[in-house]
């Protein structure tokens, strides 16, 4: 086997695959390249996930799915933190501000969940397939 090809098996050996899904616009935006950090709450195998991990997105109805590469990981105390300092378009490709960017993830994650677990943005980048 040549070097390379031995290499790159060593490298494919060390990364997780991780699966979630998204809904409507969120599946598209990760699609299309438009939302390129996915903000969550430090919680389940979200406190994990490394840069070199993969992860198989899917839409709602597991009809159509992206693979995305974890370019890097950063994690903040409160979601205001995390858009404070992130890209909202690359958070959220459909939110202008930070006080919008807080309305729309307040519809998932609550108060008590940010000072329980901290917030997690991960960075990704799409795999062509």
């Amino acid at each position: 086997m040549p070097w390379e090809m031995s290499m790159k098996k060593i490298f494919q050996s060390n990364f997780t695959t991780y699966h979630n899904h998204r809904a409507e616009p969120y599946f598209t935006f990760v699609k299309s390249g438009q939302k390129t950090i996915e903000g969550r709450i430090k919680k389940g195998w979200y406190r994990f996930v490394k840069p070199g991990d993969h992860i198989i997105v899917y839409n709602e109805e597991e009809t159509d799915l992206v693979e995305v590469c974890v370019k890097g990981v950063r994690t903040y105390p409160s979601i205001r933190g995390m858009l404070e300092q992130e890209s909202i378009k690359k958070l959220l490709p459909d939110v202008e501000t930070v006080g919008q960017g807080i309305k729309a993830y307040k519809r998932f994650y609550t108060d008590k969940q940010q000072r329980e677990f901290g917030v997690v943005a991960i960075e990704v980048e799409r795999i062509k397939t």
